[in-house]
């Protein structure tokens, strides 16, 4: 990644981050009654399942692939869907329980809008960027 930008740089860090999320978190939660909603197995008092698994597993796949393509885009919409699935979280208690999420008490919550406005703030970081160099190099 030698010249890649923050974006790029984020996005994968990020993307590994859940990857291995998702892995560690079939090692605690098994594979056996998948995507029943159910909730019982944590990680560091967040409270997962399989389906929760599949979906941080999934996003740092994606995440990974597009911002090794150098696409700041991705790590705005990545950024998006946690602010989204906080928000939808918070609403009510039974929004996201297919995922094992329980209401606005659960932590999961707190890491989601964490992780989603960190990932919106370095994209439109890189975004700006990217118009600014491309302004000075007489292309807009």
């Amino acid at each position: 990644m030698g010249n890649s930008s923050l974006a790029a740089k984020v996005g994968v860090a990020f993307g590994a981050f859940y990857v291995a999320l998702g892995v560690i978190g079939f090692g605690v939660t098994g594979f056996a009654g998948a995507l029943t909603g159910e909730q019982g197995d944590a990680i560091l008092g967040i409270s997962i399942n399989q389906f929760h698994n599949i979906v941080h597993f999934g996003i740092g796949a994606l995440l990974i692939v597009l911002s090794l393509q150098k696409n700041s885009g991705a790590v705005m919409g990545v950024g998006l869907f946690y602010v989204t699935a906080f928000v939808i979280g918070v609403m009510n208690s039974d929004n996201l329980t297919v995922i094992g999420m329980r209401g606005e008490g659960d932590p999961a919550n707190f890491f989601h809008l964490l992780s989603g406005v960190t990932l919106l703030v370095v994209g439109l970081l890189a975004t700006g960027a990217t118009a600014s160099q491309a302004k000075k190099r007489g292309l807009t």
